[in-house]
């Protein structure tokens, strides 16, 4: 990100450089004048759209079902710098640096629930079209339901690829018991994620800019409170 400094008079009459604007929200409330704190957030708002950006187009790289696990394990970590207020000045170069470092494992522990989640929508548009009856309705609810938990896996995996470094298979296994273990940061995922979605879906532009980063941010900021319940039962034992 480029670099914006302003001047400021010190006690002596002298002019001072103050240190350079970061773009973070912590930097908004250190940096004096609302010019400056609006710099700021425009800093913010950009590195989330250039980050859903490069999702999209390390998704599509991935022709889809194999890119996105990479592409947004490697969007989560440069999220998660955001919020702790140090953002990256080289997104292209973070970006695919992590995406290629991390393209297998992540592709490994996402494809699964991708297949699921596309599954569970075909079967549940097949029985409201052409299903009728208890029986129908039954199976809408069990359909819905894994593929709800499905979303819910797929909500944790970018942020638990990010913070560690297991195996694949053993991270798989983590990531599908997840929810299971935590169900109400498994339910809060499910709701932030599809809620997000469906007011970006009837806001096309804003889908295209921030469609994958907010919602990716805001299941992190929920997983991560989970995760580090758990490093930390890790660290006493």
């Amino acid at each position: 990100m480029a670099v914006v400094t302003e001047r400021q008079h010190d006690e002596g009459g002298r002019r001072k450089r103050l240190p350079p604007m970061e773009g973070t929200p912590v930097d908004a409330g250190e940096v004096p004048g609302w010019t400056g704190r609006i710099m700021v957030w425009l800093r913010v708002i950009a590195q989330f759209a250039g980050i859903q950006l490069l999702m999209v187009a390390g998704t599509v790289l991935g022709l889809g079902i194999l890119g996105l696990g990479p592409a947004t394990a490697s969007g989560a970590r440069l999220l998660r710098r955001i919020v702790d207020g140090d953002a990256s000045d080289a997104l292209w170069k973070d970006f695919w640096g992590g995406y290629r470092a991390d393209f297998r494992r992540a592709a490994v522990v996402t494809v699964p629930f991708i297949v699921v989640i596309g599954l569970a929508w075909y079967e549940l548009l097949v029985l409201l079209y052409y299903g009728e009856g208890t029986v129908a309705a039954i199976f809408t609810g069990a359909i819905a339901a894994i593929g709800a938990y499905a979303v819910a896996c797929l909500a944790y995996a970018p942020h638990v690829l990010r913070r560690y470094s297991d195996a694949p298979l053993p991270t798989l296994r983590f990531v599908a018991l997840a929810p299971l273990l935590s169900p109400l940061t498994a339910l809060g995922c499910i709701v932030t994620t599809v809620a997000l979605m469906v007011v970006f879906l009837n806001w096309v532009p804003l889908f295209i800019l921030m469609g994958l980063s907010v919602p990716l941010l805001l299941s992190g900021l929920i997983v991560d409170r989970w995760l580090d319940k758990i490093d930390a039962r890790s660290a006493d034992a």
